[in-house]
């Protein structure tokens, strides 16, 4: 049978249904949308394998343009919702997993690039319902190697025990074992350059990995296929719906789950009981003793939900949005026409014509940029800036360090030391000054 054009076990909410078993049971039949993250993402996808393909640089397809759908599916212009054109920074950050790829190679080694891989013989499961695409795979000597490319700079993705890169790993297996060659190990790795340049790897035996496969994952497929067999009462969702960011990050549910409408409620009263109808008519604090300063474990606690709440908000304005433009009614909110867009000539090449025979100053027409710093060093590679001048341009260069942000401990990047702002003065009161 051929496959279907989603794959009902897929690669990437592995982990979440793992979680969340009657996750896959509320989000059938939901719309299949992706957002301005994702399609850019999926944008920077198509550039690494046009370069991989074809052997040449990212930087080889700056100005190319990127047209995509609804799903975040390439298409023509004339269907686009979404179109991203390549960029320095795209590129630039392409690159960096392109650069990893070519030293993983080696001399010997052969990579295959945006590969449809097949896992289903592991999970047990119809052919036609377990697939996902790898983004580059490396056949070398007796290992086999999965790579995955993210181009988000939200959250560090780690590569060890990865649910969706063992499933990667073992499509890879089931597709070139014995065939490419015979593999020992599998090596799998996530490169986010947006986020570090140094990708997550972790590599186990195949006899490891297949063991997961036919133990962890066969369970969690197991627990899902009972939660889409059982009746969905109270229990049922007792049993099979669990709350959590991983699981609720890209549940397309998450708008109507009831256990994460309890979960936000509990989280945000402190988990005073469930959360009915009603329960949101009157949220006023009756008097200010119930204001308390809260302890830092407190807000620990409270910051490791806030994420999953954000989502969960975000989904629940996506899906009023959603229904409204599909024609149904949200009591008290309705649709209005949202600020134009910013000008644009309908054709830039007419519109240049017609400004040039207005005898229009050429610097009245065009605006001039200076390139960027990265524009240069690509320059100074190719040899049009040339080794003596390059040195000169590098001391012209500055580039601000990031602002420090919250992060999980889990993170790979250093704590920062934060010195307190009493540390920076000196003591300077005397004895008069206390007398």
């Amino acid at each position: 049978m051929a496959e279907a054009a989603h794959s009902y076990w897929s690669a990437s909410k592995f982990e979440s249904i793992m979680l969340c078993p009657g996750k896959m049971v509320l989000e059938d039949g939901a719309p299949d949308n992706t957002n301005d993250y994702a399609a850019e993402g999926t944008a920077a996808h198509q550039v690494l394998t046009w370069a991989l393909q074809d052997e040449r640089p990212a930087s080889a397809y700056i100005g190319r343009q990127i047209h995509l759908d609804s799903r975040g599916k390439p298409c023509d212009m004339a269907e686009a919702v979404y179109t991203f054109v390549v960029d320095d920074d795209m590129a630039m950050h392409v690159q960096v997993c392109i650069d990893y790829v070519i030293d993983l190679k080696g001399d010997d080694g052969i990579v295959f690039a945006d590969i449809r891989v097949n896992y289903s013989s592991y999970l047990d499961v119809e052919e036609h319902t377990a697939w996902g695409t790898a983004d580059v795979i490396i056949a070398r000597g007796n290992e086999l190697i999965v790579i995955d490319f993210k181009y988000g700079r939200g959250v560090e993705v780690d590569a060890e025990k990865n649910p969706q890169m063992s499933l990667y790993g073992l499509g890879a297996l089931q597709a070139y074992q014995g065939l490419v060659a015979d593999f020992d190990r599998v090596r799998m790795a996530i490169s986010q350059p947006r986020i570090k340049s140094a990708p997550s790897e972790w590599d186990c035996s195949v006899e490891e990995l297949e063991a997961w496969a036919t133990g962890t994952a066969r369970s969690a497929v197991r627990s899902c296929q009972v939660a889409s067999s059982s009746n969905q009462d109270d229990a049922w969702r007792e049993a099979f719906l669990r709350p959590a960011e991983k699981a609720c990050k890209f549940c397309k549910a998450k708008a109507t789950c009831p256990a994460l409408r309890d979960e936000v409620w509990n989280a945000t009263h402190d988990g005073s009981g469930p959360a009915d109808a009603g329960d949101f008519d009157d949220l006023n604090v009756a008097d200010e003793s119930h204001i308390k300063v809260c302890n830092s474990a407190w807000i620990s606690a409270a910051l490791k939900k806030v994420d999953m709440i954000e989502d969960w908000c975000k989904a629940i304005r996506a899906e009023t949005e959603r229904r409204l433009l599909a024609g149904d009614t949200v009591p008290d909110f309705k649709l209005v026409q949202g600020k134009r867009g910013a000008r644009q000539w309908t054709d830039a090449k007419v519109a240049e014509e017609t400004l040039k025979t207005m005898r229009v100053k050429l610097e009245d027409m065009y605006d001039f940029k200076l390139i960027s710093p990265t524009t240069a060093d690509k320059l100074a590679k190719a040899g049009t800036i040339g080794p003596r001048q390059w040195p000169k341009l590098q001391t012209l260069i500055t580039q601000n360090e990031g602002k420090p942000h919250v992060a999980p401990v889990s993170d790979s990047r250093p704590a920062l030391v934060v010195t307190p702002v009493v540390d920076d003065f000196t003591d300077v009161t005397t004895a008069d000054d206390l007398a």
